[in-house]
């Protein structure tokens, strides 16, 4: 129904903006990670849309970037996080530090944002982290000091479609990016695949 709205920034506040498209009113739900980026008041916007049906009627959901709202759709996804939280962590986290802190299980710093316990941050990381490879790019682009290219890239794609675990593959990749230099994404995905034969 809705993919992105597009016109003046009638008005901003924390937690809701106003956009006025030909006329028409707006109100959007948005999150800390957006507000931060919006536009000043009277200035065109565009924001990606997240449409909810509820209840009460319908509700938007704004946000600055397509990660943004990729990222908050895998959220409300999750099991007992609904639109409230989910734009809580997208509010106390940004999308490379959420995503990052699944893909490596860090269950205290997802702990930190409001309404999260340990027990639901452990629930978005065994949901989530195989589900990350569209948000590489905004994750840390150095692994261990060690810059990542489109060949990581590509090694990293072809290893989450093998069935391994984001998780485990940056894990392997500490020791191996540090020891060698691989010229193409085959060499790497066979070096990694070889280093978790080792571990067995």
């Amino acid at each position: 129904m809705f993919a992105y709205l597009e016109g003046m920034l009638a008005d901003k506040r924390p937690t809701a903006v106003v956009i006025d498209c030909g006329g028409v009113g707006y109100d959007v739900a948005v999150p800390m990670s957006t507000f931060d980026k919006l536009s000043a008041v009277g200035k065109p916007q565009k924001l990606w849309i997240h449409p909810s049906y509820a209840d009460d009627g319908l509700r938007l959901f704004g946000f600055a970037t397509l990660d943004e709202r990729n990222l908050f759709r895998l959220l409300i996804a999750v099991s007992g996080i609904g639109p409230k939280l989910a734009l809580a962590a997208l509010s106390g986290l940004s999308v490379s530090d959420l995503t990052g802190a699944i893909a490596n299980a860090d269950v205290t710093l997802i702990s930190q944002v409001p309404g999260i316990g340990k027990k639901t941050a452990e629930r978005l990381i065994i949901d989530l982290r195989d589900k990350l490879a569209p948000f590489a790019a905004s994750r840390d682009t150095t692994l261990g000091g060690v810059p990542l290219t489109s060949v990581h890239d590509e090694a990293e794609a072809a290893l989450l479609t093998l069935g391994y675990s984001l998780q485990s593959v940056r894990k392997a990749w500490k020791k191996l990016l540090g020891d060698t230099e691989y010229a193409d994404a085959q060499t790497l995905v066979k070096a990694t695949i070889k280093a978790f034969y080792k571990k067995r």
